[in-house]
């Protein structure tokens, strides 16, 4: 039994989407038993959620291979009320994007519906297939074939997942439809408690630098200077001022290893302000 113990968990729903997989995976992986999962129709209505309820944990995704940072859950992070929601564990999906739709001729479709990242993903192909359609995001890729399903419309169509074609009752107009067959999205698992004996992983934290010449430089020597690999960084407005920005950084190394300890005090003693998002177990 893991040392998590939830009633609840939240995710970036309907079923059938790519954050549904990997809550089940997560709770696999961590042993997880839990009584109730429960779909979100945003990643902020998600982050709310959890917000409001404290025994309950939540799946969202972080990062693309092809589209990079997902920047909703971010922004949504970055803002939390409640700081003692920290990432818990990271698990990467393998992505297969499908095209869906109740018609059976792809060369017929008019508008394609789906997550934004997941049309990027597949423009190339969205192209080739069907140049002349309209495009247009809606909030998952799930919800997207939910929608198709519920039209009575041959020329409408979904980029979704398999399990979303047998799920919504939709045919398979083109089964690989990624640009990059290599396609895989991070998940993170957000939550209140933390993983026990982590012995390796990783540490997200956010920092805002000083507003002058060499700042951010300054806080990459540092990190340099400790044998940091620093696995990914990201800007983001502060929203505060133009031209202020906080910084997303992953950095190998877990929070109770004194050399991340001492790493993320340095950066602190140089930083405007350096907040800790969690020490968190790799999964893939």
């Amino acid at each position: 039994m893991s040392d998590l113990q939830a009633e609840n968990i939240y995710y970036l729903g309907p079923d059938g989407s790519n954050a549904h997989f990997a809550m089940q995976n997560f709770l696999k992986v961590c042993d997880i038993d839990l009584e109730n999962k429960i779909p979100c129709r945003s990643i902020r209505h998600a982050l709310e959620a959890l917000e409001k309820d404290v025994n309950s944990l939540c799946v969202l995704p972080i990062e693309n291979s092809i589209e990079g940072i997902v920047r909703e859950t971010i922004d949504n992070l970055l803002k939390r009320k409640d700081k003692t929601i920290q990432i818990l564990a990271e698990y990467t999906l393998p992505i297969r994007h499908m095209l869906l739709s109740k018609g059976t001729d792809k060369l017929k479709i008019k508008k394609i519906i789906s997550h934004p990242q997941a049309l990027a993903q597949c423009s190339g192909n969205i192209y080739k297939n069907c140049p002349e359609a309209e495009l247009k995001d809606v909030s998952s890729t799930s919800y997207a074939a939910q929608k198709v399903s519920e039209e009575q419309d041959i020329t409408l169509a979904a980029i979704a997942n398999e399990s979303c074609a047998k799920l919504f009752n939709l045919n398979i107009l083109e089964t690989d439809l990624n640009d990059e067959p290599d396609n895989k999205t991070r998940f993170y698992l957000l939550g209140r408690q933390q993983l026990k004996n982590i012995e390796s992983g990783k540490t997200a934290i956010v920092l805002s630098t000083k507003n002058e010449s060499g700042a951010l430089c300054e806080a990459l020597k540092i990190i340099a200077k400790h044998n940091f690999n620093l696995t990914y960084i990201d800007s983001r407005p502060s929203k505060k001022k133009l031209g202020e920005y906080l910084f997303f950084m992953e950095l190998e190394g877990i929070i109770s290893d004194k050399k991340t300890q001492n790493v993320i005090k340095e950066l602190s003693q140089n930083a405007d302000f350096v907040s800790v998002l969690g020490s968190f177990k790799i999964f893939n």
